[in-house]
């Protein structure tokens, strides 16, 4: 069975949250709770990205757009947007971001995402994934000395 646990985010660990763009047919796979944008939305955010990057002239912001293109050519390819998914945040130590991570294409990280789309920075928990781990990994009432 799962357990929900609560997120704790600290400035800490926010580098250590990642989202990832999902394409068809492993979009299908992504449960809705776990998806921010979706559709013809993806490509905005991704082009609002884009202009925003051009007029930052900095090494971290030609990183930043050198990595992400590929996801627009990856965009550029598809005749219809309807099934591509942006995720929400996973945490690197969950075991749900490494299935996550197979199959859709990393964005950004949170703190990179907030810096540049601030709008999104007033409920970071929204932003955040529900973190779902196995009752197994509930600690145990009767610990053994």
């Amino acid at each position: 069975m799962n357990v929900n646990r609560p997120v704790i985010l600290s400035p800490e660990i926010e580098h250590r949250f990642q989202l990832f763009v999902v394409f068809e047919p492993a979009s299908s796979r992504i449960p809705s709770v776990d998806i921010l944008v979706e559709g013809p939305k993806v490509k905005d955010l991704y082009e609002e990205l884009m202009d925003k990057l051009f007029y930052d002239n900095s090494l971290k912001a030609q990183i930043i757009q050198n990595r992400v293109a590929k996801i627009g050519q990856m965009m550029d390819l598809l005749k219809n947007m309807e099934h591509v998914v942006l995720s929400k945040f996973f945490d690197r130590i969950w075991r749900r971001y490494s299935y996550i991570s197979n199959i859709g294409e990393p964005f950004l990280d949170l703190p990179t995402f907030i810096q540049y789309f601030p709008e999104y920075g007033e409920d970071k928990s929204s932003l955040l994934a529900q973190r779902i781990d196995d009752e197994d990994d509930e600690p145990s009432s009767d610990e053994d000395e």
